[in-house]
């Protein structure tokens, strides 16, 4: 067992030590996602519907595809952040745990009489993340036939699907892996090697690797280009309508994208904390995306905030006492996806 420190973390409860993350920077680990939920999404209106909901184009969706996207309200505000592969019976979409009933609610709503059956399936899937340094070397020994580039997927397994993510820049390459719950005890015998983590490693990777979440605690706080998903392919903006897309384009056809992302480090926070500017009188500027214990001691973070030149002053998250953030560019081409 892993020994814990109390750290502040999204998902609550004690976190690994900094000398326990560290693992994840020495060997390659694999970590149960326990804190993640699946939507089934299935019928012969599956696709259509979907396009019409989610910030992606459905329709580019291949078996092969493994697509990071979002759902949002009316005002472009965003709900959930998603992951979604398409199936032969329709397409399964994962995302943090708290948010699959309130998702199934509102894509249920809007059903009408479309030919979609929409349930939670978080039963039936388990979900691993897999990273550190020799996980690919890993993989390929083992036999297994690996995704090339970032955001496409194999299936090693029958009903099993093996995706490529965005690699760390600590960690080296990110892999997803959804597993039918009835063939996890094999395909977990099928990669001998990997050690076994807490989440919250995998967290923590996520964060260096620039990748957001959206929990109960920050639904409806940003919109998709402040969690810089714009950038990352997760909005279509040649697509037809779906909730919240005239805000959206506006926002990036205007030129108002005056808040973004950024990695940061700070000696405490979680998800939802507010990130203040200035001393004496602080103002709240903007939000903690996502949090994870640091092999440094203290926490990395997912902040985003308006990254005007004309804002100075010290960045800190809105505790008491809180020392300043550490702010760090994403690690990846902050480019204009509709220039």
């Amino acid at each position: 067992m892993l020994a814990e420190t109390p750290v502040a973390r999204a998902d609550a409860g004690p976190a690994p030590s900094p000398e326990a993350i560290g693992v994840v920077l020495q060997r390659p680990v694999i970590a149960e996602l326990s804190g993640l939920g699946v939507l089934a999404v299935q019928g012969p209106d599956a696709e259509s519907f979907l396009n019409g909901q989610l910030t992606i184009d459905m329709r580019r969706i291949g078996p092969a595809r493994w697509q990071l996207g979002a759902y949002c309200t009316p005002k472009g505000r965003v709900i959930a952040v998603v992951e979604v592969w398409r199936a032969d019976d329709g397409f399964y979409l994962s995302m943090p745990s708290d948010r699959t009933a309130a998702m199934l609610a509102r894509l249920s709503r809007y059903t009408l009489r479309a030919k979609v059956r929409i349930r939670d399936d978080s039963a039936a899937w388990k979900l691993f993340g897999i990273t550190g340094p020799g996980s690919e070397a890993l993989l390929l020994g083992g036999g297994w036939e690996l995704p090339q580039a970032d955001w496409t997927s194999t299936s090693p397994l029958a009903g099993a699907r093996l995706a490529r993510l965005p690699a760390s820049p600590s960690t080296g390459s990110r892999w997803m892996l959804a597993v039918p719950a009835g063939a996890a005890g094999e395909a977990r015998k099928a990669i001998e090697g990997l050690l076994e983590v807490d989440p919250a490693l995998w967290q923590w990777s996520k964060i260096d690797a620039g990748l957001p979440d959206v929990f109960a605690l920050t639904e409806e706080r940003f919109v998709p280009q402040s969690l810089n998903l714009d950038v990352l392919g997760g909005v279509h903006f040649g697509k037809g309508c779906y909730p919240g897309q005239e805000v959206v384009a506006r926002s990036q056809y205007l030129g108002k994208l005056r808040r973004r992302m950024f990695r940061g480090h700070a000696d405490q926070g979680q998800a939802g904390d507010d990130v203040t500017r200035g001393d004496g009188d602080p103002q709240v500027v903007g939000t903690v995306v996502l949090a994870a214990g640091s092999p440094d001691g203290g926490v990395d973070l997912l902040l985003e905030f308006s990254d005007d030149a004309d804002h100075a002053g010290v960045l800190r998250v809105a505790t008491a006492g809180s020392a300043s953030i550490t702010v760090t560019p994403p690690p990846y081409p902050m480019i204009n996806p509709t220039a």
